[in-house]
C-alpha cells in the first residue's frame, strides 16, 4: 500500500507537470516553476512511507556533480564576458540574471528525485509510477484528441505546439511499456500513438519505431533458442506471404505515409527547406559554439544569441550552452545509462528504462535541449538514467562478493584451530 502511495503521488505530479503547462496556456513561468517545484511532495513521501537504500547512489551522483560542475563554470564564464552576460530583463518574467539560478535550481531538483527514486529500497518504484502515471494519462490525451482543434492537419490545444503534443503521447506510450500486457496497456499505448499521429509529429513518430524495433530486440534477447527459431522462421513465412498478397497495396500505403501522416509534400511543412528550416538553425547553432567551444555561453542560453529560437538538436544545445566538456558529460551518461539499462533483472523494469532512454535519444535529435524539468520525459529520462546505473553499480557489487567469498572458500585455511573446508 505504501508503494502504490508514493507511486501515485509521483505519477500525478510528473502528469500536472504538463497538465499545469497546458491550463496557463505555456504563459504563466511561476505557475510552470511551481508546478516542478511540487515534485518535492511526493519525494519527502517516499523518504518517511519507504525510506532511501543509499547503496549503489555514488553512480548516478558522480555523472550529476560532473554535469552540475560544466554548468556552473559555463554560467561563471557566461558572467565575466561582457558578450554573454545578461542584462536588464528582456521581457522576461524572470530577469535574465536570475534566470541561471533557477535552472540551476530546477535541475538540481529534478537529479535529487530521480536520485531518490533509484535508492527506494523497493525496486519496483519506477516501474510502478510509470504504470499509473500511464493509467492517469490515458484519459487526458484521449480529451485533447477529442477535442483539441486542427490547424494545418495537426493537432493543438491549449495553445501548445503540436510537436508537445506528440512528446505527450511518446510519453504515455513508452509509460505502457511498464505494465503488464493487459486492456489498459494496450489503451495508453494506442491513445498516445493516437495523438502522435493526429500532431503528425514526425520525430516522435520515429522515435516510436524505433522503440519498437528495441523491445522486440528484448524480447527476443529473452527467448530460448527453439522459441526464437520458431519466432524467426514465422516472421519470414509472414513477410513473404504480406509482400505477394499485399503487392498491390504497398504502393497505396507508402503515399498515404507520405501524404497524410508525414506530411512530406504539404506546402506549409515538409523536407524541402531542410527538416522544415531546422538545418539552418543547426548551422546557427555550431557557429556559435565554435565562438565558445569549451564551456559554451551558459546552459540553456543559446536561444539569446539566435533570436529567441531554439537549437531544434538536444546535442548541438547542449554543445552551444555548455560546450564540448558539457556534451561529453551528457554522451557519458546517455552511453552509460543504456549499457546498464540492458542488465536488468526485472523485465517490466528492463522493458520500461531501456525504451525511454533510447526514445530520449532519438528525440534529442529534433528536440530543444537536454535536461528539461518542464516535461514528463524529461524527468522520467533522469529517473530511468539513475535506476540503470543504481542497478548496475548493485550488480557489480554482488559480483565482486560472490567472487571474493568464491576465492575465501578455495583457499584452505592454514590455522589449525579451524576446521577444514
Amino acid at each position: 500500500m505504501r508503494l502504490y502511495s508514493v507511486a501515485a503521488a509521483y505519477a500525478v505530479w510528473i502528469l500536472g507537470i504538463f497538465v499545469v503547462f497546458y491550463l496557463v496556456h505555456a504563459k504563466n513561468e511561476n505557475a510552470l516553476e511551481l508546478a516542478v517545484i511540487c515534485g518535492a511532495i511526493p519525494a519527502v513521501c517516499q523518504i518517511f512511507l519507504l525510506g532511501v537504500d543509499w547503496r549503489g547512489l555514488v553512480a548516478p551522483m558522480k555523472i550529476w556533480l560532473a554535469l552540475l560542475l560544466v554548468i556552473l563554470l559555463s554560467y561563471v564564464v557566461t558572467a565575466m564576458d561582457p558578450r554573454t552576460a545578461p542584462s536588464g530583463n528582456e521581457g522576461l518574467t524572470i530577469p535574465a540574471a536570475w534566470t541561471p539560478i533557477v535552472y540551476t535550481l530546477n535541475t538540481v531538483l529534478i537529479m535529487g528525485i530521480g536520485t531518490l527514486v533509484a535508492g527506494c529500497p523497493d525496486r519496483r518504484l519506477l516501474r510502478s509510477v510509470a504504470s499509473l502515471y500511464c493509467v492517469l494519462g490515458t484519459p487526458f490525451l484521449v480529451y485533447i484528441d477529442l477535442t483539441g482543434e486542427m490547424l494545418w492537419g495537426r493537432l493543438v490545444a491549449g495553445d501548445l505546439q503540436s510537436n508537445n503534443w506528440g512528446l505527450m503521447g511518446l510519453t504515455v506510450c513508452v509509460a505502457a511499456f511498464a505494465r503488464k500486457l493487459g486492456p489498459l496497456a494496450v489503451a495508453g499505448f494506442m491513445a498516445g500513438a493516437a495523438t502522435i499521429l493526429q500532431a503528425s509529429s514526425r520525430e516522435h513518430l520515429l522515435a516510436l519505431a524505433i522503440v519498437l524495433l528495441v523491445l522486440a530486440a528484448l524480447q527476443l534477447q529473452a527467448m530460448n533458442r527453439s522459441g526464437l527459431v520458431v519466432v524467426l522462421a514465422g516472421s519470414c513465412v509472414t513477410l513473404i506471404m504480406a509482400a505477394l498478397l499485399l503487392d498491390p497495396y504497398i504502393l497505396d500505403a507508402i503515399h498515404y505515409v507520405n501524404q497524410d501522416v508525414l506530411l512530406l509534400n504539404s506546402p506549409n511543412r515538409g523536407v524541402d527547406s531542410g527538416f522544415t528550416g531546422r538545418t539552418a538553425i543547426w548551422a546557427e547553432t555550431f557557429d556559435l559554439w565554435l565562438k565558445w567551444p569549451l564551456l559554451g555561453v551558459g546552459f540553456r542560453q543559446h536561444e539569446q544569441f539566435l533570436a529567441g529560437l531554439p537549437a531544434h538538436n538536444a546535442y548541438l544545445a547542449m554543445l552551444a550552452d555548455t560546450g564540448v566538456l558539457g556534451l561529453i558529460v551528457y554522451l557519458v551518461l546517455l552511453i552509460s545509462s543504456l549499457i546498464a539499462s540492458w542488465g536488468i533483472k526485472d523485465q517490466r523494469t528492463r522493458r520500461f528504462v531501456v525504451t525511454a532512454i533510447v526514445g530520449y535519444i532519438i528525440i534529442g535529435f529534433f528536440d530543444r535541449r537536454t535536461i528539461n524539468a518542464g516535461n514528463p520525459y524529461g524527468v522520467f529520462f533522469l529517473m530511468c538514467c539513475s535506476v540503470a546505473l543504481v542497478d548496475q553499480s548493485l550488480r557489480k557489487a554482488a559480483d565482486l562478493s560472490r567472487t571474493a567469498l568464491g576465492i575465501a572458500r578455495a583457499v584452505p585455511s592454514t590455522d589449525p584451530r579451524l576446521p577444514a573446508r
